[in-house]
């Protein structure tokens, strides 16, 4: 029995109304008795920061319900009271179990979603914790800084999802946590959280948990060490500000172009040269090259003597190729020293070479040097001694996204190394906390529930795409270079496909949400559940296929006239099909 009232203002008078139309709604369903301990039905007051969630007893069963704010009107709010039929009475013998979750990561937007009011069980708890109340795609920010998105499109907005799924939303920054018996089974474990009211006075919650997963991200490396950088530069992290900070950039060039001319041009230097540091270069050409014309710089610098080493000579050729079409200048071999107003000071990295320093002359300094771990990991280390990295600071966790310190606690995405006897913890990519997200619902739910765990097992590669920031794109996959409109349409549609999972708009409301096979159980198999894992590429291989040959000449193909969905089935059957792949890659030209 679902019942959604909503509150046009949050006050004792509107609560009391609110609970005789409970008592009224409960009556007409032919629950009768309340026990004596909840003979007044007390919805609890509604606060900017933190959504309640409690429950009162009807007969023998728990009636959960959750207070959210209504996303038109912070006065007003809406109370969803939920019970699941047989189910409701037999939890009456198991008591709540609580999970948090602490960032809302690649991988925690999925635990949500899955596990929304309709789907999890009744003695399930989930609170979202995060300072923010949307999570940018990262995927998609390079796009959003050459214009082709918009801020709002690279946005999942957590509050709405929380709100649709009935997840208690808390938003706070977290500060540590109190675990009695370090992770007892039976101690008392609370996640500590600060929350800013209106008027910006700070307070501490505590946020009781049984098990609790973090999916925070990470932070910029090295920006706050060298000097000048936190002063003089912007930072890729957080994301929103990214773009923020270089939009207000583009409102003083214009400025400058309207007053003097800005006869010296600008230059744009970005320190860090992974996937993220040649995006944001392409993307900053894209941006600014019509507005600037001629007088437009970029130099981006890396640390390395060659773009991506991990990828073959072919396709790192192409890619020189690329950033030689869009005159970006790439300085290898060189680390960042510091930084001034108007000078970034570097020197040599080249092992066994001479000591070389040189000063880098800049107007616009973007940095993005990689994945740094967020200090809340370093405090959980202090504070209770939680597994991480001794030189990094990453949580560190098992093959099951369980701490290893600590049983209670998981976490998923950039903020964790992976630790595996057989393999390599995967790099920083956003694919690999994607990929987590099914096995984190699983776990989650399987350790409140006490029952054995799933184990994730990372791809050993993945699709790259390289935006170029004016509707074409690069890409590499199975060692071979891939460049054209049809990499860019391909790239914003799998972009896209993942961000309409999390799109309240384009979800059915949740108390309609339930599977048939869910309906006609009524709840009897409540452990056998299956959760909503879906991914955003699923794919079923097909009986018709391009021959080897033809496959290959349409990847290598570069006109605008190729279907990128036909291009990425051959990629997707090569993944599914091994010896389909080995056969089109031995009919690839030598260069490849």
């Amino acid at each position: 029995i679902r019942f959604v009232l909503t509150l046009s203002e949050c006050n004792d008078l509107h609560e009391m109304k609110a609970s005789l139309v409970l008592r009224f709604l409960l009556v007409i369903v032919g629950i009768n008795r309340i026990s004596a301990g909840a003979e007044k039905i007390r919805i609890p007051a509604f606060s900017n920061h933190r959504h309640p969630s409690s429950a009162i007893t009807i007969g023998q069963s728990p009636l959960h319900f959750c207070v959210f704010p209504s996303r038109r009107n912070k006065s007003s709010s809406s109370i969803i009271v939920h019970s699941h039929s047989k189910n409701a009475y037999n939890s009456a013998t198991s008591p709540m179990k609580r999970i948090v979750l602490i960032g809302g990561g690649h991988a925690h937007v999925q635990v949500i979603k899955s596990l929304n009011v309709d789907t999890r069980p009744v003695d399930l708890h989930v609170t979202l914790v995060d300072l923010q109340s949307s999570a940018s795609y990262s995927g998609m920010v390079p796009g959003c800084v050459s214009k082709l998105y918009t801020l709002d499109q690279v946005k999942i907005a957590l509050d709405s999802l929380a709100e649709w799924a009935g997840i208690e939303f808390v938003c706070g920054k977290v500060v540590g946590m109190s675990l009695e018996g370090n992770d007892d089974a039976n101690g008392k474990k609370v996640v500590l959280v600060e929350v800013a009211d209106d008027s910006g006075s700070i307070t501490k919650q505590e946020i009781p948990f049984d098990v609790v997963s973090i999916d925070i991200g990470s932070t910029t490396r090295d920006f706050t060490s060298i000097p000048g950088a936190s002063e003089y530069t912007i930072s890729t992290r957080p994301i929103s500000d990214l773009v923020t900070r270089i939009e207000k950039e583009e409102e003083l060039l214009k400025e400058r172009l309207n007053t003097d001319g800005l006869s010296d041009g600008a230059h744009v230097v970005v320190v860090g040269a992974g996937a993220a540091g040649i995006e944001l270069s392409l993307a900053m050409r894209a941006r600014w090259d019509h507005l600037l014309d001629s007088k437009l710089s970029i130099t981006l610098i890396d640390s390395n003597d060659t773009l991506l080493l991990s990828e073959n000579s072919a396709c790192r050729s192409a890619l020189k190729g690329v950033m030689k079409k869009y005159k970006i200048d790439v300085r290898h071999d060189l680390v960042v020293d510091k930084i001034t107003s108007s000078h970034i000071h570097v020197s040599s990295s080249a092992k066994g070479g001479n000591a070389i320093s040189d000063k880098i002359p800049y107007t616009h300094c973007i940095w993005a040097t990689g994945a740094e771990a967020h200090e809340l990991s370093w405090d959980l280390h202090r504070q209770f001694e939680l597994s991480v990295s001794p030189d990094r600071g990453w949580i560190r966790v098992n093959q099951h996204l369980q701490s290893l310190s600590h049983p209670s606690i998981f976490a998923a995405g950039d903020c964790c190394e992976i630790l595996n006897e057989n393999r390599r913890s995967p790099p920083k990519a956003g694919v690999y906390a994607v990929r987590a997200g099914p096995i984190l619902i699983e776990n989650l739910t399987r350790f409140a529930k006490g029952r054995d765990l799933v184990a994730y097992h990372p791809q050993d590669d993945f699709l790259k795409l390289l935006m170029c920031g004016d509707g074409t794109a690069l890409g590499f996959r199975f060692g071979i270079p891939l460049y054209g409109k049809w990499i860019w349409d391909l790239k914003d549609h799998i972009d896209q496909m993942f961000m309409d999972l999390f799109d309240v708009s384009k979800l059915s409301s949740c108390t309609k949400n339930c599977s048939t096979k869910e309906k006609e159980n009524d709840g009897d198999e409540e452990d056998d559940k299956e959760y909503d894992t879906s991914q955003y590429d699923t794919y079923e291989s097909r009986k018709e296929r391009l021959s080897a040959e033809d496959a290959g000449k349409l990847l290598l193909r570069t006109d605008d006239d190729v279907d990128y969905q036909s291009a990425w089935n051959i990629l997707r059957e090569m993944m599914a099909d091994e010896k389909y792949k080995e056969e089109v890659l031995r009919l690839m030209p030598d260069t490849i």
